[in-house]
C-alpha cells in the first residue's frame, strides 16, 4: 500500500510542529510533563519579568514563573509558579522583587516563620513593593546635595585647624610630655628594680622579728606578772592603812608625836630663842668671840 505524497507532507508537518512546541517548552525551561504544583502570586509589578524566570528562596531555585495575567479589577498581577511538591512553602510567606547585575528581574520568596503550618496548593501568595536600589539612590540625591555644604564647611574648619601654629606647638609639647614620661617610666622601673626589693627585704625582716617578738611576749606569764603585782597593791593598801593607824592613834610613839600639841610648842619655843641668840650676836659679837693680840684677856 502505498502512502500518498500529500499524507508524508502532513506528517512532517505536525512532527515538526511537535517538536518546535517542545523545543519552545525546552527553552523555556518548562517541563512538559511535570508533577510541580502550583501557586499563585498576587504583585503590583514584576519589572518586566519574563515566564520561565526562576523563582528562589533564600539563593536556591525552587520553582519557575509559569504565567503572568493582568487583574483588572484589582489593578495588579497574578503570577503563578510553579514549584517541586516537596518543597512546602510555611504560611505568611511574602514574596519580594530583585533586580540581577544585567537588569533582570527575578521573584523570592520571603519565608514564613512557622514551617509547620503550610499553605496548599493553589493558595494566593501576596506579594512586596520592589526596591529599587536606583530610585533609593536617586532620592538620596538631594540630600546628599544638602548635605555637601556642611561637608565643606567641615573640610575648611579641619583645614584652619589643623594649619594653626599652636597645634605644632602643642605637638612639640606633647612630645616633650612623651619624653619626660619615658624618662619618669625609666626611673620607676629602676625603682622597682633596685629599690623595691630592698625595701622588700627589710620589710621582712620587720615582719620576722615582729613574729619573733610577738612569740617571746607570747611566752611572758602576764597572768602571774598581774597576780604579783595586784599582791603588791594590796600590801600598799595594807601598809597604808596602818600607816594612817598610827599616825591617828595616840597609843603609838607616831601617834603621840602627830596629836601632842607641847612638841610643836618647845619647838616654836625653841626657834624664837635660836633667832633671839643669832639677833644678840649680830649686835654684841664681842660678848661671845675675844680677840687678843698679845693675849691679853678681856673682863
Amino acid at each position: 500500500m502505498k502512502i500518498s505524497k500529500e499524507i508524508k507532507i502532513a506528517s512532517v508537518a505536525i512532527l515538526s510542529a511537535i517538536l518546535i512546541y517542545v523545543g519552545i517548552i525546552f527553552l523555556k525551561g518548562l517541563k512538559l510533563f511535570s508533577d510541580e504544583v502550583s501557586y499563585f502570586v498576587e504583585i503590583s509589578n514584576v519589572q518586566g519579568m519574563p515566564t520561565a524566570s526562576d523563582v528562589r528562596a533564600n539563593g536556591l531555585k525552587v520553582g519557575t514563573v509559569k504565567a503572568i495575567n493582568f487583574n483588572a479589577g484589582k489593578q495588579n498581577l497574578t503570577v503563578e509558579i510553579t514549584v517541586n511538591p516537596q518543597f512546602q512553602i510555611p504560611e505568611g510567606t511574602t514574596v519580594y522583587m530583585t533586580k540581577e547585575m544585567l537588569g533582570s528581574a527575578m521573584m523570592n520568596l520571603k519565608l514564613g516563620p512557622n514551617p509547620t503550618a503550610v499553605l496548599h496548593p493553589g493558595d494566593t501568595i501576596l506579594g512586596e513593593p520592589m526596591v529599587d536600589l536606583m530610585t533609593e539612590a536617586g532620592n538620596m540625591i538631594p540630600k546628599v546635595e544638602a548635605l555637601l555644604p556642611k561637608v565643606d564647611s567641615i573640610l575648611t574648619a579641619m583645614n584652619t585647624l589643623v594649619n594653626d601654629p599652636s597645634i605644632a606647638t602643642s605637638m612639640h609639647n606633647m612630645e616633650a610630655v612623651s619624653a619626660d614620661l619615658r624618662v619618669t617610666t625609666s626611673q620607676i622601673n629602676g625603682l622597682l628594680g633596685r629599690d623595691v626589693p630592698q625595701l622588700m627585704a627589710k620589710t621582712n625582716n620587720i615582719c620576722t622579728n615582729l613574729e619573733t617578738t610577738t612569740g617571746q611576749l607570747n611566752q611572758i606569764d602576764l597572768v602571774g606578772m598581774a597576780q604579783k603585782a595586784d599582791a603588791t597593791m594590796s600590801s600598799v593598801q595594807d601598809m597604808t592603812f596602818k600607816m594612817n593607824t598610827a599616825m591617828t592613834s595616840k597609843e603609838t610613839s607616831l601617834g603621840m608625836l602627830m596629836n601632842d600639841n607641847s612638841i610643836a610648842l618647845h619647838l616654836d619655843s625653841t626657834m624664837q630663842n635660836s633667832s633671839r641668840l643669832l639677833e644678840d650676836f649680830r649686835l654684841h659679837p664681842k660678848r661671845y668671840v675675844h680677840f687678843s693680840l698679845f693675849g691679853r684677856k678681856d673682863k
